[in-house]
């Protein structure tokens, strides 16, 4: 990534150091989201929520192709990936983590825009940053930094300490650094109206609106179907959903007649569950004592991380020259607000302890979110709530010894999380030159080698402790006490001590029931990486506009993926081979896989006209060609290729430009992650309100109608979540992108410290490798010309008499396209003050703008075709204007 500005047929940017460390970034992803528009949102970043298998973590991406499809490089070489390899991480590709580089030693960051696989190898479809690190600083910098929101949110600190020395008489130096970043978190309900229970989203249009559309802006919306404090029932089964509000099961009195109830905030009284506007799908009101779910969401993760680095050089001779790093980092995040365990109807049965027991052990299908089933005799109910219960039960002709009781467990778990990571990098090479057969040769031996640890702490119901918790009564002195006979989980909790449990009202328990229901769940990760580059170059011949350069060089890569979801999450292992879920998650299956590549690259360099040749119209014309041929252990054997050329018809403006085929192979976790339980929701096409959508509506309608499914269907699995299985497939194939770059720059000399560059990026990428979900597995069935024998039809199942979808199939495929396109510019002046007369200590002032249009970024899944901007994430036009003094 060194070539000059007139030979480089690769358009790109850079972002220097003093731009880093003048604008405080403490977080290089979002730094490079603040400078250059070109990198789009991530699929991991401290911005909003983070899985608890990502926690800390902050990916980049080039173009809105995906973070998997930008590939980062140190000084040149690769970095070990950060994403787990479970299909329930944070990404499902090699992203590196860059929250794990030292900020304070970048020098600067190159980017190069569009296919670069043939220069740099897998991986580089969108891109390659270059992150360079100074192992040549001396003196010594100390820099402490902190700030925070308008509101006093989000403390943000960043304190480092770098010194940098040569010895033996200029012939070596070595840098040590040490850097601390912390980063406060910012809930939704900091922000209501912008983010939480106040917030304006979109919706079903509520009951009785008149407007034609199926979904408009409302504001203040609330869930109804369940509550924090606990929701009685008459009947634990699906579809006996009381909380329409106008489908009473067990009522109380309010200001215009009974209303569905639910447990009060201290749990002893029943209150009516309130909504000012009932919206469409009666899962949601708007106002009212529903649960506000916006106010679960996380807006920015808080996160620490502790950087120690030394990097160094030293001339063993006036020809070898020798370079190093070592690196050790540390970081943690967490998560500060979540959703807790469901118990809900719609999550098949009812929970008992039999039906935990013997449930579908292989599919996790145990009713572990089912609703509550709890006795009316439950010491903690009062004479009052009691009463009212059994009344409901009675009227609905049902026994009185049992009710049930939907539930969001939001003071028990919670959905928090912990996870600490770590990462060890060692990179060293010896680079120099020679002379032979009359020519000079320069050559370098280059390796690397790193782990990067996560380790991951999770609270989680062990629901075989909660159900004997649940079923409390009083001993003979009239103490409330867990009933006889339970035996407790082979999964260790915090307490192996019975309590009884208070599941009335909000955070009603006793800590000792927390403990005896709470297990602490521990997963890791680990992730490994080695490569060994090895490269020549020289001259072969020389033409009057300079020498034809050549360059060959061989890669050597091995990278592993290590995932053990530990002993809780994996479920307790049966007597059948099978695995019993302990807590609220479907069992958690561990990923292992590793691949190595050899590599073997080649460059060719040809300049036709060179400035002192003083040719009309023709300042600098060059040539070039380089290809890249990669043994794979996993995907086989392939080409890669670039082909350029860099014109500048004056010493003030040029022309670049190349076409290029590059290839991202499949992960480990995209190959090797076994089938586990997920939970999915999906936009069902066969119900109501999607039925007149899709590429063919009428394809859509006449198939769903095929189906028997009634026009006024209502599918659950649009706004619940429903079990099915998803994993790796293991007949994956490369990934191919072809892409073309145009470049043109403007440095006037005549105007000085103006700078004017623009570029045009086209990526086309084809077999793109995506997890198909419940909703495109289900559009690709209806929305087929051949249905019922689309091979997608048998991916999910449906209730032959309700309709409702009972199980499905998720994957890897390779079945996905995008074609991207987009105008990039940016101009740069820069003005010492002293050209104004002012003395030199007046400094300078910066203008810097960027751009980005996108002309096209569409991706094509199955029969759907999706346009990847026009959102807030992904703006179609996008700018940054800054000045810097």
């Amino acid at each position: 990534m060194s070539k000059s500005r007139l030979s480089n047929v690769m358009a790109g940017s850079t972002l220097g150091e003093e731009q880093i460390k003048t604008r405080g970034y403490s977080d290089i992803g979002l730094a490079l989201m603040r400078e250059n528009p070109a990198f789009s949102v991530p699929g991991n970043s401290p911005i909003g929520g983070q899985s608890n298998y990502g926690a800390g973590q902050s990916f980049v991406s080039l173009f809105n192709l995906g973070d998997q499809r930008t590939l980062t490089l140190i000084n040149g070489m690769r970095m070990v990936g950060g994403a787990t390899a479970s299909i329930f991480g944070a990404g499902s590709g090699s992203q590196v983590d860059i929250g794990t580089i030292p900020t304070s030693l970048i020098k600067k960051i190159d980017t190069k825009f569009g296919g670069a696989g043939a220069a740099y190898g897998a991986d580089a479809v969108a891109g390659v940053v270059n992150y360079q690190l100074d192992d040549h600083f001396k003196g010594i910098d100390f820099n402490a930094q902190g700030g925070f929101t308008q509101r006093l949110k989000a403390p943000q600190e960043k304190i480092y300490f770098k010194g940098g020395t040569e010895f033996n008489e200029g012939r070596g130096g070595i840098v040590f650094d040490v850097e601390y970043r912390h980063s406060g978190g910012v809930l939704a309900k900091d922000r209501n109206n912008v983010f939480g229970s106040e917030k304006t989203s979109y919706s079903h249009r509520p009951v009785g609106s008149t407007s034609p559309y199926s979904y408009i802006l409302t504001k203040g919306r609330r869930y109804i179907q369940s509550s924090v404090t606990g929701m009685p029932l008459t009947a634990g089964t699906m579809g006996s959903y009381p909380t329409y509000l106008n489908q009473i099961d067990v009522g109380v009195p309010s200001g215009n007649g009974n209303q569905a109830a639910m447990f009060s905030q201290d749990g002893k009284s029943l209150v009516p569950l309130t909504a000012d506007t009932l919206i469409r799908d009666n899962y949601y009101g708007l106002g009212g004592n529903g649960i506000a779910l916006s106010d679960y969401n996380q807006i920015y993760t808080p996160s620490k991380t502790l950087n120690l680095t030394t990097l160094g050089h030293y001339d063993l001779s006036d020809h070898i020259h020798a370079t190093w790093q070592g690196w050790y980092q540390r970081g943690e995040a967490k998560s500060q607000v979540g959703q807790g365990t469901w118990q809900n109807t719609g999550f098949q049965g009812p929970m008992t302890m039999d039906s935990y027991l013997n449930g579908d052990s292989y599919t996790g299908y145990t009713d572990v979110n089912g609703p509550l089933t709890l006795s009316t005799n439950n010491p903690f109910l009062t004479a009052a709530e009691r009463t009212t219960i059994v009344n409901a039960l009675k009227a609905a002709g049902q026994p009185t010894d049992t009710f049930y009781m939907e539930r969001l467990n939001q003071d028990l778990d919670a959905g928090m999380f912990r996870t600490k990571d770590q990462m060890y990098r060692l990179q060293g090479g010896l680079d120099g030159d020679f002379n032979a057969f009359g020519r000079r040769f320069n050559w370098k031996i280059n390796g690397e080698y790193s782990q990067y640890f996560n380790n991951t702490w999770q609270p989680s119901i062990n629901t075989q402790n909660f159900i004997n918790a649940l079923n409390a009564t009083t001993d003979a002195a009239g103490n409330i006490v867990c009933a006889a006979g339970y035996v407790n989980s082979t999964a260790a909790t915090r307490s192996s001590t019975c309590s009884p449990l208070n599941p009335f009202g909000f955070n009603q328990m006793s800590q000792a029931a927390k403990d005896y229901v709470i297990s602490d769940v521990h997963s890791k990760n680990r992730n490994s990486q080695r490569d060994i580059q090895a490269e020549i170059n020289s001259t072969i011949v020389k033409l009057p506009a300079g020498d034809i350069r050549w360059d060959i060089g061989y890669e050597h890569r091995r990278e592993s993926y290590n995932f053990n979801p530990g002993s809780f999450a994996e479920g307790e292992l049966l007597s059948d081979g099978t695995r019993r879920r302990y807590g609220n998650s479907a069992p958690i299956t561990a990923v292992s896989g590793a691949y190595h590549t050899h590599e073997a690259f080649g460059e060719l360099d040809i300049p036709l006209i060179s400035p002192n040749m003083h040719m009309a119209g023709a300042y600098n014309l060059s040539l070039t060609a380089n290809g890249r041929y990669i043994n794979n252990s996993m995907t086989g054997s392939y080409w890669t290729y670039m082909f350029g050329g860099a014109w500048w018809p004056t010493r003030d403006f040029g022309f670049s430009g190349n076409y290029a085929q590059s290839v991202r192979n499949p992960s480990v976790t995209e190959l090797f992650a076994t089938k586990s339980t997920v939970y999915g929701s999906a936009n069902d096409p066969c119900s109501y309100e999607f039925l007149d959508s899709g590429p063919n509506p009428a394809t859509r309608r006449a198939n769903c109608a095929a189906a028997g499914i009634p026009t006024n269907f209502q599918s659950q699995i649009v706004n619940q979540t429903m079990p099915g299985t998803s994993g790796g497939n293991t007949h994956l194939k490369n990934e191919t992108s072809h892409s073309f770059t145009a470049a043109v720059d403007f440095t006037p000399h005549f105007v000085p410290g103006l700078t004017i560059n623009g570029a045009y990026i086209d990526v086309k990428i084809n077999n793109e490798i995506t997890s198909l979900g419940l909703g495109d597995l289900m559009s690709a069935c209806y929305d087929s010309s051949s249905y019922p024998n689309s091979s997608y039809c048998g991916a999910f199942t449906r209730d032959p008499s309700t309709h409702q979808v009972t199980d499905f199939a998720e994957g890897y495929y390779n079945v996905a396209s995008q074609h991207m396109q987009a105008v990039q510019g940016k101009i740069n002046y820069v003005l010492p003050l002293r050209r104004l007369g002012l003395p030199d200590s007046a400094g300078t002032v910066e203008l810097t703008g960027n751009y980005i249009h996108y002309v096209k970024n569409k991706q094509k899944i199955l029969t759907s075709t999706y346009d990847l901007f026009g959102t807030t994430g992904q703006p179609q036009d996008n700018f940054t204007i800054k000045r810097q003094n």
